[in-house]
């Protein structure tokens, strides 16, 4: 009885292994680390699509604006409290809302958008550090020296108010002025 119940087994699992090759590609795994490019990456970004871009980046930066603000304000207050609130209101805006659209490349590339991206990327580092994560604000600063290596002279608007060259404003970030 025992040898009948391999057999079966063998036979089931062949089967199963046949349907599996023959089964369309849409039900087969995705592969992992694949070079194909969202279609956001593979077209030209233009017109309505740019304007949107442009519009949901200068929201956020003025948020980040915000947010270093109030993050001061409560300093100066004492108020401990309402930092550690404001700091995991921020780290989670961070994580849904802004993180995901700093994540792709072309933005920085993009001769209309990469002032602006390079804007947000250190208005980010900056919200980090009067957050007092350090690491996480070396981290983006260190991408953003990635990104932009070659432009370090290009005028970003650090600090808030003013206009100073990338490569000094990150400088500024590091030393925590």
């Amino acid at each position: 009885m025992s040898s009948r119940r391999r057999i079966l087994g063998f036979a089931v699992a062949t089967l199963c292994a046949a349907l599996a090759a023959c089964a369309p590609s849409a039900y087969k795994p995705i592969e992992f680390g694949s070079t194909e490019k969202s279609a956001e990456e593979a077209g030209p970004i233009g017109g309505a699509s740019l304007d949107q871009r442009r519009e949901n980046m200068t929201r956020m930066y003025k948020d980040l604006v915000h947010f270093r603000t109030s993050l001061d304000d409560a300093e100066q207050r004492g108020d401990r409290a309402t930092s550690v609130a404001l700091g995991y209101f921020i780290d989670a805006y961070i994580g849904m809302h802004l993180d995901p659209m700093l994540a792709g490349e072309w933005q920085s590339r993009h001769p209309e958008l990469w002032g602006m991206d390079a804007d947000l990327r250190l208005a980010k580092a900056e919200v980090l550090v009067h957050m007092r994560d350090r690491g996480r604000a070396d981290d983006v600063l260190d991408e953003i020296a990635t990104r932009y290596a070659g432009r370090e002279d290009m005028l970003v608007h650090y600090p808030i108010g003013s206009q100073s060259p990338l490569g000094k404003a990150m400088a500024l970030i590091r030393a925590g002025e």
